[in-house]
């Protein structure tokens, strides 16, 4: 009888523990709700260099993550872009996808992406080629589609576009309730923006998470609410779409400018942060969410922009995808100067965290809140 490739090697494996100090286990990593995944690790210490070779293996046998750290914690399975905790990257970084293709390859300096970095979608075809320093992308970037023709071909520099197009995103537009009957109302809107899991082309992609969910839930709100799309492979801060973008819905619904309230999720997270720095004569208040802080010194370079504006920030401590430490200095740089500043962090919960705050109606009400003086 023949025995399984995957329980063939662990057994081989947990033979060689002693000879080569080896620590091999079995780990369970939940991919969503309803889905958790089985993969073995074998750590392999260095004790020469001071490094943990990883590798994790799909239960089929194949593998799956091959990794360097200079710390570890052994239990976790963080994504490549977040440091979990005492997790710290350092040199290669592998992933395959299940069929067997590669998946990603890049380098890591300190736990941050340095170097050149490659991706791949699931039928082989290059995806990715980016260069990055110190955790932000620099010098040329290119994204193809799964057909292999070249979609974007860009130039970095710490983490800024250096050629941003002027663009036009298509949006998801709610009306409240008695937007059409009663025509001299003007009302405060929120303008949300979706994680990056949601890029692309679909517009019914956003009712998959976020406030979007709640409207196609049935639920009511009390504001005008946006939600624009953000292409596949950019960020919220890779092109010069706002200005259009802002420029036609104030024309085109009756907004009441003082009560403009901004939030988003993960990678809307990090644009909230960076829209609000960059036009903080906008927003009455904002409610970033689980989002990057590190990928560009733009927030960091324009945080005086932040200290009279009120925030409520949420990050959970238990976030594998995007480090918890994104939020908080952030946070510490504006504490003792926003007198309106508020963080939620939420010590059991990890990326999922929007899915505990926008269907509640604690942040809604907090928006509700705070109104900007009217423009003379």
């Amino acid at each position: 009888m023949k025995l399984p490739v995957f329980v063939f090697v662990l057994i081989l494996t947990a033979g060689l523990i002693q000879a080569q100090d080896i620590d091999t286990f079995l780990l369970h990593y939940p991919r969503s709700i309803n889905d958790t995944i089985l993969y073995q690790r074998i750590i392999r210490y260095d004790k020469e260099h001071r490094i943990y070779h990883v590798r994790d293996y799909y239960p089929g046998g194949k593998i799956q993550m091959e990794a360097d750290y200079s710390s570890f914690d052994k239990t976790i399975k963080e994504t490549r872009m977040c440091n979990y905790h005492r997790s710290t990257k350092e040199g290669s970084f592998k992933t395959w996808y299940e069929n067997g293709q590669r998946e990603f390859s890049g380098t890591f300096k300190n736990g941050l992406t340095n170097g050149r970095t490659q991706s791949w979608y699931p039928n082989g075809q290059i995806e990715a080629d980016e260069g990055w320093l110190n955790g932000q992308m620099h010098g040329k970037v290119k994204y193809w589609n799964e057909r292999g023709e070249l979609e974007q071909d860009l130039n970095y520099d710490h983490g800024i576009n250096l050629q941003p197009k002027k663009v036009s995103y298509p949006y998801l537009p709610y009306l409240p309730k008695g937007y059409e009957t009663d025509t001299t109302r003007r009302w405060p809107l929120i303008i949300y923006l979706h994680g990056g899991s949601t890029r692309g082309t679909l517009l019914k992609r956003l009712y998959d998470a976020g406030i979007p969910d709640q409207i196609y839930r049935g639920r009511d709100f009390p504001f005008l609410i946006m939600s624009p799309l953000c292409p596949l492979h950019l960020r919220w801060s890779t092109d010069n779409w706002f200005d259009g973008f802002f420029k036609e819905i104030s024309e085109k619904y009756r907004i009441d400018t003082t009560r403009i309230y901004l939030t988003g999720l993960s990678l809307g997270g990090e644009g909230t942060w960076y829209l609000a720095a960059k036009y903080p004569e906008i927003f009455a208040a904002i409610a970033p969410i689980s989002g990057f802080t590190r990928e560009s010194d733009f927030i960091v370079d324009h945080i005086n922009n932040l200290v009279d504006l009120p925030i409520w920030a949420f990050h959970g401590k238990l976030d594998n995808v995007v480090q918890f430490e994104d939020t908080e200095r952030i946070i510490k740089m504006l504490e003792g100067k926003n007198k309106n500043l508020r963080f939620t962090a939420e010590p059991g919960i990890g990326h999922g965290l929007s899915w505990q705050v926008y269907p509640g109606q604690d942040l809604y009400d907090w928006f509700l809140k705070f109104q900007k003086s009217p423009a003379k």
